[in-house]
């Protein structure tokens, strides 16, 4: 290892990227993608990529491990050896691979042979935390490419930080990626956060008090002040707000002697399309030239629901699974470890499309046919119906593959067209008419299909938008943002499917997902708390309505389930994160009376991912991974906002980073396949008779005499 220069810091760029506002033709758009997806897909596959083998620069290194082929894992800093598997051609000029990066690389320097001079050294860069498969590329100096050329090995050193885990596949040398193209010039981007911030900051002078939506009627209700001259628009939900274009559609108003109005509408309207619901509009006052807004947007407050009578879910315990699927070799665990409620991952670009394919059926939706993909729906339905024979209360986490990674139409026309080829899924298309109609249909199938009376195809309760959102250049992707322009499109998701769901499900909650990231920002996230108060001011202003939390409060350090002893956490709402170790924070924070429903409800928190690493299989690991879930469980259990915990990960996986997250062992552990470990059987009893006295034996181990230890106060 070597030492870095002083002044080192460097960063892969990112492209600043946000939603193509205004644009009049949505074909254009997926041509311009198509071609630029095919032309970047072209270019890797036409060239010779250069595979690379990895070793350690000393046999028999600790810390360094091949679990399978091509795959590499390294646990402290250390200088590791690169030798071309073939002849290196001219143009495979960047070294290129995957990582899955538990706490970060601070730094990497590239060294060739023979001597491995310093002198020559070329540092690459960091290689931040990531929880996800991530793609890594870097030029390399001519001095390497040369010394490759000539047959001689580079040598890589990671500094890898305290306790972090690095892996990395698909080592290669092949040309460099194309720098990706934003959508949106840094003056549209700040044009449009200019306007949201001066919309969230306006004291209006005139609002919309209630929108009530019947089965054929639209009722809004306001007041201004008396002799005002105001009109009632109705903006398509795929406008921004300081779009020209939202004033187009008005209807004329009568104030009373107090200054109040209402006006009742049909719900459809015909349009271009055919028809339109109303339902899916928000309604704004402007003055009588349509220039100015004198309100704030309103959305439907009440919807009448189609199947009042359907019930709502009665977990009987607050534990459950996530990611659930069916179909494994241990599938009677949904019974054997008494689960309440799971979360089942519903991929949106495979269930409908745009024509017909063999086998699909016809579905029209606001005046726009499209077609069921049979297949994927009946692999879903075996999910769904699993689940509601096992009687537990499920929710979909609904994702759409980045359309950098798929050239199918449907991708293309759903996914937001910021989206970066970086992120692992993509934001929904809600800034384009075609592609927000696309969306409501897909939304609208699955409601139509799970909350049924008759369970029919299973039972859908509530849905999870999308993935950890305040991490969204990997997990929600619509490119690096302001926070604000990105929560703009994310909000209008979580309010789509809350209208949508209501007409079929009076008891459906939407739920916003977020990382154990409270206070604290970094370079691929937002704070979850930030994006939470900006949620809070749109439905102050906007009308309120009952979404949830799906949140995911890891330990500090998913290598490391001896939560009680994270030190980041603390117990104030400035806390840089919230884990296991101080979940009274959460619980204190959503029961403030401006996170309420109405200003009354306490909305529901749901721990929907979560779980406790077991670094290898010996006793002392297992034993501490079995203590963490404990300590999480006992705490849970007083905070009365959190109602269900779902457990992640059901078994080991060897695609994860290097961790053993699961309740099970890895399904091919030699001589152990699907091996229950002691979290097993513990989270078994949770809920049950014996749950006191199996975590009591853990007590000791975090030097506690009784649980009621563990609960701390909240400096608020």
């Amino acid at each position: 290892m070597i030492d870095a220069p002083f002044a080192f810091r460097i960063h892969a760029p990112v492209c600043a990227l946000s939603e193509k506002i205004g644009q009049n033709s949505t074909y254009v758009t997926l041509l311009m993608r198509f071609l630029a997806i095919f032309f970047l897909l072209f270019s890797v596959f036409c060239s010779a990529l250069t595979p690379l083998l990895m070793s350690p620069e000393k046999e028999g290194t600790l810390g360094f491990t091949s679990p399978t082929a091509g795959l590499y894992e390294i646990r402290h800093p250390m200088p590791v050896i690169l030798n071309a598997s073939v002849a290196v051609p001219e143009a495979d000029v960047a070294l290129q691979f995957s990582s899955f990066c538990l706490g970060g690389v601070e730094k990497v320097a590239i060294l060739s042979g023979p001597d491995f001079s310093s002198e020559k050294a070329q540092w690459i860069g960091s290689i931040p935390h990531t929880e996800v498969w991530s793609p890594q590329s870097f030029r390399l100096q001519d001095v390497h490419l040369a010394a490759l050329r000539a047959g001689q090995s580079l040598r890589v050193d990671f500094y890898l930080k305290p306790e972090a885990v690095l892996q990395l596949r698909e080592l290669q040398i092949a040309p460099e990626r194309p720098r990706h193209v934003p959508m949106q010039s840094p003056e549209e981007i700040a044009a449009l956060l200019q306007a949201l911030q001066l919309e969230a900051a306006a004291q209006m002078p005139a609002r919309i008090d209630e929108v009530v939506v019947s089965s054929e009627r639209v009722t809004v209700r306001g007041s201004a002040v008396v002799g005002s001259m105001l009109l009632l628009a109705e903006a398509p939900m795929h406008l921004p707000i300081h779009s020209p274009a939202r004033f187009r559609q008005v209807h004329a108003l009568s104030l009373d002697a107090s200054g109040k109005f209402q006006i009742e509408l049909p719900r459809q309207v015909a349009d271009v399309a055919g028809t339109r619901d109303r339902l899916l509009v928000t309604w704004q006052l402007c003055d009588a030239e349509k220039s100015k807004a004198l309100s704030h947007p309103r959305y439907a407050d009440q919807i009448v629901c189609r199947q009042p009578d359907l019930p709502a879910a009665k977990p009987a315990t607050k534990k459950g699974l996530g990611g659930w699927t069916p179909g494994q070799p241990v599938s009677e665990d949904l019974t054997e470890l008494g689960i309440s409620s799971v979360t089942i991952n519903v991929m949106l670009d495979g269930l409908l499309t745009l024509k017909p394919t063999p086998g699909s059926t016809p579905r029209v939706w606001q005046g726009r046919t499209y077609h069921m993909n049979e297949e994927n729906w009946a692999s879903l339905d075996r999910s769904m119906i699993k689940a509601a024979q096992a009687k537990v209360m499920t929710s979909a986490i609904l994702l759409i593959a980045n359309p950098h990674k798929s050239l199918r139409a449907e991708t293309q026309l759903l996914a937001h067209p910021g989206c970066t080829p970086d992120g692992t899924f993509a934001m929904p298309n809600v800034c384009d008419a075609e592609g927000l109609a696309f969306y409501g249909a897909i939304l609208d199938a699955i409601y139509d299909r799970y909350m049924r009376t008759d369970g029919r195809y299973g039972r859908l309760h509530h849905t999870i938008l999308h993935n950890e959102v305040d991490a969204g250049i990997v997990w929600t992707n619509a490119g690096e943002i302001p926070v604000e322009n990105y929560f703009d499109l994310y909000q209008r998701s979580l309010r789509l499917s809350h209208l949508i769901a209501r007409t079929y499900d009076s008891h459906h909650l939407p739920f916003i997902s977020l990382t154990h990231h409270w206070a604290q920002t970094g370079p691929q996230w937002y704070p979850s708390r930030r994006l939470l108060e900006l949620l809070v001011g749109y439905t102050r202003r906007e009308g309120d309505f009952p979404w949830a939390l799906a949140y995911h409060p890891y330990p500090q350090d998913l290598t490391r389930p001896r939560t009680w002893e994270d030190d980041q956490p603390n117990f104030t709402f400035d806390t840089p994160k919230i884990t296991p170790r101080n979940l009274e924070v959460l619980d204190a924070y959503m029961k403030q009376p401006a996170l309420r429903y109405l200003g009354k409800h306490v909305r529901e928190v749901h721990l929907s991912e979560n779980g406790f690493n077991s670094p290898d299989y010996s006793d002392a690991s297992l034993r501490d991974q079995a203590a963490g879930m404990a300590y999480a469980w006992k705490k849970i259990d007083k905070l009365s906002s959190i109602t269900a915990w779902q457990y992640h990960n059901w078994i080991d996986n060897r695609h994860e980073g290097g961790l053993r997250i699961g309740l099970r062992k890895f399904p091919d552990e030699p001589g152990d396949h699907y091996g229950k470990k002691p979290i097993y059987h513990l989270y078994q009893a949770l809920g049950t008779a014996r749950e006191d006295e199996l975590c009591a034996s853990y007590l000791p181990h975090i030097g506690k005499k009784s649980w009621q230890e563990i609960m701390q106060q909240v400096k608020k």
